[in-house]
């Protein structure tokens, strides 16, 4: 990533400010890897490729496929597996109901946060052999 380019990506973060993130391979599958295992784990699995390389919208489109015919206590369930909190979901859907597609774009950008401080933090706290304890 550039200089210009936020090392930490945020909820409010429009489509194209994120589409840095979306060229780096490592990450990208990173983000995939942790999408799968969080829908999985919240009942309802999605079909995305490792050997894919998605958008970020490309990714919220299928995001959205997966919520059809789901209940809004499923989507709920969802969002908790994720760590969304109640304050950023009202910031991401301003509008009382479910908009499948900020809902999808919600949860796509807080699972980059997640991968992105995951691979933030094993650079900078690189393990050593050595133990202190």
């Amino acid at each position: 990533m550039t200089s210009s380019t936020p090392r930490y990506p945020q909820l409010h973060d429009q489509a194209h400010e994120l589409a840095p993130y979306f060229t780096q391979k490592d990450l990208l599958r990173e983000l995939i890897l942790q999408l799968k295992k969080d829908f999985a784990s919240a009942g309802f699995p999605i079909k995305l490729l490792l050997t894919q390389k998605y958008s970020f919208d490309e990714l919220c489109t299928t995001l959205q496929l997966a919520f059809r015919e789901r209940s809004a206590q499923q989507l709920f369930n969802l969002l908790y597996r994720i760590d969304v909190s109640e304050k950023q979901l009202r910031e991401g859907m301003p509008t009382p109901g479910i908009d499948d597609r900020l809902f999808a774009e919600i949860i796509v950008k807080r699972e980059l946060q997640k991968v992105v401080l995951r691979k933030l933090y094993s650079q900078s706290n690189p393990v050593s052999g050595d133990s202190d304890f």
